[in-house]
């Protein structure tokens, strides 16, 4: 079995990813759920998409939301570009009888147990640094704001050491014509501008700014949602 080099670059990795079977079988089920899932939104919930330029061709960037409905979502964001994303999701999801090997086998990775739980955390910066691909974290709008901060925060300390920007991605329903038929609840999704984190936000005396950034992200996803008052009254 070949080696890969310590100095060898995410682009040489991806090779020797192709030639792996197992790499082949989970890019082949990821493509047909995303494929699937594409298709019924496109038909079923009308999915609009702006901003997909912010997504980047290559390289790497963490992906992030605030998320009532983490599988719903997750097929959702995976429409936004043609690459492959790995989403980090909850350990007690990924521990399920019958969706956590899917998911798994879907290329997810589960979220960490307790501090001494590294495993995921170098799992997630093997894919930023030595892949060079798309990772998705999203807090869970079911916790109250501190949680969602403090999650965020996390957030923002993995892209300081993965030197990553995060994305911004808002996703809400409004009102449009389903299948040119009836009215219905469409999905819409804006994808905002790449940021970049500042490395100092990882040291601990910078905690309380690591916090107002976190609660900065969270602020522009639900400014994201904002809909013009035109396109309020032309779906009345």
């Amino acid at each position: 079995m070949s080696e890969i080099s310590e100095d060898s670059t995410p682009e040489m990795k991806k090779e020797e990813d192709k030639l792996n079977p197992m790499a082949i079988a989970t890019d082949v089920l990821y493509g047909a759920v995303k494929g699937l899932s594409g298709l019924f939104f496109k038909a079923f919930m009308d999915l609009k998409i702006e901003g997909k330029e912010n997504i980047p061709l290559r390289g790497k960037a963490i992906l992030t939301t605030v998320t009532p409905n983490i599988i719903r979502d997750m097929l959702i964001i995976s429409q936004v570009t043609g690459r492959k994303i790995h989403f980090m999701l909850d350990p007690k999801l990924m521990k399920h009888q019958i969706a956590g090997p899917v998911l798994k086998s879907l290329g997810m990775i589960r979220g960490t147990e307790s501090k001494e739980d590294t495993e995921p955390i170098d799992k997630v910066f093997e894919i930023l640094n030595e892949k060079g691909d798309l990772v998705g974290m999203t807090p869970e709008a079911k916790h109250d704001r501190e949680v969602q901060i403090k999650s965020m925060a996390a957030i923002i300390k993995f892209a300081v050491v993965g030197e990553a920007p995060i994305i911004p991605i808002a996703i809400y329903t409004g009102k449009t014509k389903i299948l040119n038929m009836f009215t219905g609840d469409g999905i819409k999704v804006k994808i905002g501008s790449p940021l970049k984190v500042e490395k100092r936000l990882n040291r601990e005396k910078y905690r309380a700014e690591r916090y107002e950034l976190a609660e900065d992200i969270i602020n522009i996803i639900e400014s994201l949602k904002e809909v013009p008052e035109a396109e309020e009254t032309n779906n009345i």
